[in-house]
C-alpha cells in the first residue's frame, strides 16, 4: 500500500494508443500515393527506423527536440526511412505534413477504457494527477482533444524540460512541480527501463503497467499491474 498525494502517468501505452495503429496509417498514406505496401512490413520498417534514430540521440536528450521545427525534422526522417524500402511518394512533403497533422489530432488516438474510471477514483480520494511523457509539444493540444487535460494538475513533457525518461531530471521536475517529497509520489508507465527504473532513480514509487504481460514475472519488489483498474487498491 502506497501513501501518496500525487500520481503521474506515462502517455502512450499507458493512457492512450494510436487508433488505427501507426502501421495502418503509414500503409494507407503510401497507398494514397499509389505505392502498395503490406501493413505488417510497413510496421516493421517504422519500428526499426524509430529505434535506429532514437539510438543516435545522446543519453537523456529529448529525441524529438525542444521545438516544433526540431520535432518535425525528427519525425520527417522517421517517415522517410520507414517509406524508403517501398518507394517515396512524389509529394513526400505533402504526405509527411498530412501524417504530422493526423497524429496531432485526438481523432488519431484512443483513450484506454480503464483510464477515466481510474482518474475518477483518484480524484475522489484527493490524489493529484499528472502526466510525465517523452513527447513533442503537440501533446498539450492532444490532451485537450481527448478530454484528459482537465483531469491533470501537472503536464510534464520531454520537449519542455529538455531531458527525457529515464533521465532523473524529468522526474525531479515532477517533484518540483507537485511540491511533494519523492516518497509521496507514484509514477505509472508501461516501460520498465523508462518508467520504473527512471522513477526509482529519484526515489519515486513506480508501478509497472503490463497491458500485455510477456517475458515472465516482474522483478521482485516491483509493483506490476495489467490494468489501471488495479491501481487504486495499491494507493492508500
Amino acid at each position: 500500500m502506497y501513501y501518496v498525494g500525487a500520481v503521474f502517468f506515462d502517455a502512450a501505452g499507458t493512457l492512450i494508443r494510436a487508433e488505427p495503429p501507426v502501421a495502418e496509417v503509414y500503409a494507407q498514406a503510401l497507398a494514397d500515393a499509389g505505392i502498395h505496401a503490406d501493413m505488417d512490413d510497413v510496421g516493421r520498417e517504422f519500428e526499426a527506423a524509430w529505434r535506429r534514430i532514437r539510438a543516435e540521440q545522446p543519453p537523456g536528450r529529448p529525441a524529438y527536440g525542444s521545438t516544433e521545427p526540431a520535432a518535425m525534422v525528427w519525425w520527417r526522417r522517421v517517415v522517410r526511412e520507414s517509406f524508403e524500402p517501398f518507394g517515396l511518394p512524389d509529394d513526400f512533403e505533402g504526405t509527411f505534413l498530412a501524417l504530422w497533422e493526423h497524429f496531432a489530432s485526438g481523432q488519431a488516438w484512443r483513450v484506454y477504457d480503464d483510464v477515466l474510471p481510474t482518474f475518477e477514483v483518484l480524484e475522489r480520494r484527493g490524489k493529484g494527477i499528472g502526466l510525465l511523457s517523452n513527447w513533442d509539444a503537440r501533446l498539450f493540444a492532444l490532451l485537450d482533444d481527448l478530454g484528459l487535460r482537465k483531469h491533470m494538475r501537472w503536464v510534464i513533457i520531454s520537449a519542455e524540460v529538455g531531458v527525457e525518461k529515464p533521465h532523473p531530471g524529468i522526474f525531479q521536475r515532477a517533484l518540483a512541480d507537485c511540491g511533494l517529497p519523492a516518497e509521496k509520489v507514484v509514477h505509472v508507465g508501461d516501460s520498465y527501463a523508462e518508467d520504473v527504473l527512471g522513477a526509482q532513480s529519484v526515489g519515486i514509487k513506480a508501478v509497472w503497467l503490463r497491458r500485455s504481460p510477456h517475458g515472465g514475472p516482474a522483478p521482485q519488489g516491483v509493483a506490476a499491474i495489467t490494468s489501471l483498474a488495479e491501481l487504486p487498491p495499491l494507493l492508500a
